[in-house]
């Protein structure tokens, strides 16, 4: 964990120093993620999965190593969300349920890249690298209805996603490759994540993440 740290604040900190040769750049987009779990007791393994929307805003510095080679190293705040309803009945009650999970995450992409000139003032990239990922925040809000002969009442909850009794692990390591089209200072580029840690400190119980991403972005 103490290494994880180390590594982000080392690339956050060569992301905020700057040099002559960086260009400057913002970033925003769309990043759903997937967390794929598998659980193992004794000799049988379940899966499951759970799909989460996840949107992304930040900073990228591009050093350029030669002509067409270049390491971006980035900082974004990433948001992730998902809602979910369930409902059920006896003869005399009723209830439905609404889920709300909200996560907020740091992302510090470090990503190699190749430029392909095409002419004039256009480029397609290609790129590849780690990111490093904290989560900031994680909750769950529940509001559940009940209804008995007619009469509902209300609860809500929160579930705070890493508590103290929480086996879920902040750090995130992925691997994230794609391309990049770039058009003079706007860019536009996709690509796909995978997850490399796992994500829950439960001996018999693994998860990871992974989604593919899309976003714009224009050079300052």
């Amino acid at each position: 964990m103490k290494k994880t740290i180390a590594i982000v604040a080392c690339a956050a900190v060569m992301l905020l120093a700057g040099k002559a040769n960086a260009q400057l750049g913002v970033n925003f987009g769309y990043a759903p993620v997937t967390l794929s779990s598998a659980t193992t007791i004794g000799n049988t393994t379940t899966t499951s999965s759970s799909e989460l929307n996840g949107f992304f805003a930040g900073v990228t510095y591009n050093y350029s190593l030669s002509k067409d080679l270049g390491v971006a190293f980035g900082l974004q705040a990433r948001l992730n969300t998902k809602t979910s309803t369930g409902s059920g009945s006896l003869i005399v009650v009723s209830a439905n349920d609404k889920t709300t999970t909200t996560q907020l995450l740091l992302d510090v992409p470090v990503l190699l890249n190749y430029g392909f000139p095409l002419g004039g003032s256009a480029k397609l990239s290609a790129f590849a690298g780690p990111v490093f990922s904290y989560a900031l925040y994680g909750n769950t809000h529940v509001t559940t209805n009940t209804t008995v002969l007619g009469s509902t009442n209300t609860t809500e909850s929160d579930y705070d996603m890493y508590g103290n009794n929480s086996s879920n692990s902040r750090f995130d390591l992925t691997g994230a490759f794609g391309l990049q089209f770039q058009y003079s200072d706007f860019r536009l580029f996709g690509g796909y994540r995978l997850g490399f840690t796992d994500l829950n400190t439960n001996d018999n119980i693994k998860t990871t993440s992974s989604g593919l991403f899309v976003g714009l972005g224009y050079n300052l």
